[in-house]
């Protein structure tokens, strides 16, 4: 009897060791006994989101074809070519230049398929990263309006909050929707997708360029139009195209303001007179009162005209004697006789006859006589 010997032990064939389909195979055969490819799938591409150019060879509304530098063939379809959706063939033509980013795959025709949209907004917010850094301005259409702000087609969407739109908010916005404007960019966020952008700095930089072209031209001696802008304690200031000038409280009337209030009103027109151009310190000084006649040129001096005591000081009284004008009687000529305080001949509010001695218009005073004027009257 032939002693049986245990099959020897077969070792198991790991995962590496797999049999792969011979061309025999029937698993594996195809037609003719040929092996069955593997399923086409689109290539991904190692370049993706890489910004490349090319030539476009075809357009149609649909799709721009074009040869990449390095000589693939390359498609930009409508969808891709800009954020509005915009017909190729009113923008590109056959034997232009144009640039995309390198989407993921490949299409079924194995062109390297392209986004010009995603092109074009990372060349916007390359550029307007440079803006912000170095504050030059761009320019960008308005394209929305609302209370807030405008909303900014700069390449990408933007955001001008209210206050950076005008010196002077109108409060209605609308009319600057689809204009061109100006801008600086305060904030360029891509991370973010934030743009944030102004016309604040822009407008206030034209403002004074005006202004300082208008000081340079002004003289002392001029006579312009302006409207009232503010009114302080010490006097008014009006704007003279593009530029403030102060109208001193003093030069405001011949007769004696407090408040100047009383005498003009903000948004108010007026007429003034150029008395001072300090062009170093952007400084402008105006008067109204010296395009008015000066009742002090106008009173005759030597005659005796009536009065009215206003007020009484140490050397004297102060006497009104119309149209604003308030002259002094000194103490020697409040009596014939000695006086040593005004209150021993004359009270505030009384009522009496007064001599003109003099008057002194660059000093602004006028001279009275009361003694004078009964010795006249007399």
């Amino acid at each position: 009897m032939t002693d049986v010997k245990p099959d020897a032990e077969v070792p198991k064939p790991s995962i590496g060791d797999v049999a792969k389909p011979s061309i025999g195979d029937s698993a594996a055969a195809g037609p003719a006994g040929l092996p069955v490819p593997p399923p086409t799938t689109p290539k991904a591409d190692s370049a993706t989101g890489m910004v490349v150019a090319g030539t476009v060879t075809a357009i149609t509304k649909d799709e721009v074809e074009l040869t990449l530098e390095d000589g693939r063939p390359a498609v930009i379809r409508r969808e891709n070519f800009d954020a509005a959706g915009t017909d190729p063939t009113t923008v590109l033509s056959v034997g232009d230049g144009a640039e995309g980013a390198v989407l993921a795959r490949e299409d079924p025709k194995g062109r390297v398929v392209l986004s010009r949209t995603w092109a074009l907004k990372r060349k916007a917010w390359a550029n307007l990263s440079e803006a912000q850094a170095s504050g030059e301005t761009i320019t960008a259409k308005v394209t929305g309006a609302s209370k807030k702000g405008l909303v900014i087609d700069a390449g990408v969407r933007g955001f001008a909050p209210a206050a950076h739109v005008e010196l002077e908010p109108s409060g209605d916005l609308s009319p600057m929707v689809g204009e061109v404007l100006e801008w600086r960019v305060l904030e360029a966020n891509p991370s973010k997708d934030r743009l944030l952008l102004s016309r604040r700095s822009i407008l206030m930089k034209a403002e004074r360029q005006r202004a300082q072209e208008r000081l340079s031209s002004l003289k002392v001696g001029d006579v312009v139009t302006g409207k009232v802008s503010s009114l302080t304690n010490y006097g008014v200031f009006v704007d003279i195209g593009g530029m403030n000038g102060l109208v001193h409280i003093s030069e405001l009337s011949w007769d004696r303001v407090r408040k100047p209030s009383s005498v003009v009103k903000v948004g108010q027109e007026v007429e003034v007179k150029v008395v001072e151009v300090k062009v170093r310190k952007r400084r402008v000084g105006l008067s109204i009162r010296q395009l008015q006649p000066d009742p002090l040129s106008s009173l005759p001096i030597g005659e005796v005209v009536p009065g009215k005591v206003t007020r009484l000081v140490d050397f004297g009284a102060f006497v009104d004697v119309g149209g604003g004008v308030e002259g002094l009687a000194h103490l020697s000529e409040l009596a014939e006789f000695r006086v040593t305080a005004p209150e021993e001949v004359v009270m505030p509010g009384e009522e009496l006859r007064v001599k003109i001695l003099g008057v002194d218009l660059k000093r602004r005073r006028v001279e009275l006589s009361v003694r004078q004027a009964v010795y006249d009257f007399g």
